[in-house]
């Protein structure tokens, strides 16, 4: 290589050297160590995905964020086993906050976001985390979705709900299959018991190129 002789012969000063690495992207370092350093990776796409939902715009505030809040395991009886399933109660009525509204969701009226509380998502969703929920686009089988559970009386006068944020598995005639992360399982709740299910829009679908 050009570079290593000149090296040898020592005919190009340090800052000469340097401009030439510049080039084609070589460091000094790795010139003087005769190996090339690996490539970093490239940030995953969801650490990017903020900056191209809005695309450094300063973005209107109006996507109300509902209030959510830990609550008791929700049992679950699936094929005559109790389950112990994480949930949260979430109050439509109590926006805490107006969260960014991505490009792709001008002129959509009825979007709303929360936050993630408790663990049963993670890595996927961390506590604390914001989601958009779109409750007019039906969920697919696969598809991370927020269930809201009819209360046990069957008054929703107070729009409050117990909700599980969740990933659709299967659904039937009878049931809903969700699975969690953490424990790690799935189990089915039957349809009568669920209120909505609206879906989590993931950041793949929120960004703009």
């Amino acid at each position: 290589m050009a570079l290593n002789d000149i090296k040898r012969r020592g005919s190009a000063n340090h800052a000469t050297i340097t401009k030439l690495l510049d080039a084609i992207g070589v460091t000094f370092g790795e010139f003087e160590a005769g190996v090339r350093q690996p490539e970093k990776e490239a940030p995953p796409a969801e650490a990017r995905a903020p900056y191209l939902a809005f695309r450094g715009q300063d973005r209107p505030r109006d996507i109300p964020i509902v209030g959510t809040a830990l609550c008791a395991d929700i049992e679950v009886e699936d094929d005559g086993l109790l389950h112990s399933v994480e949930g949260m109660e979430m109050h439509l009525n109590d926006v805490i906050d107006y969260a960014r509204r991505p490009l792709v969701l001008d002129g959509r009226r009825d979007i709303y976001a929360l936050y993630f509380r408790g663990v049963s998502m993670a890595p996927r969703y961390e506590p604390g985390e914001l989601a958009y929920v779109d409750p007019r686009r039906p969920p697919t089988t696969g598809e991370y979705v927020v269930a809201q559970l009819r209360a046990a009386d069957g008054d929703e006068g107070e729009r409050i709900f117990t909700v599980m944020a969740k990933r659709l598995v299967r659904q039937t005639a009878q049931y809903f299959e969700f699975e969690q992360f953490n424990p790690a399982g799935t189990f089915r709740v039957e349809r009568a018991r669920v209120a909505h299910l609206h879906r989590i829009i993931p950041w793949d679908e929120l960004v703009t190129f």
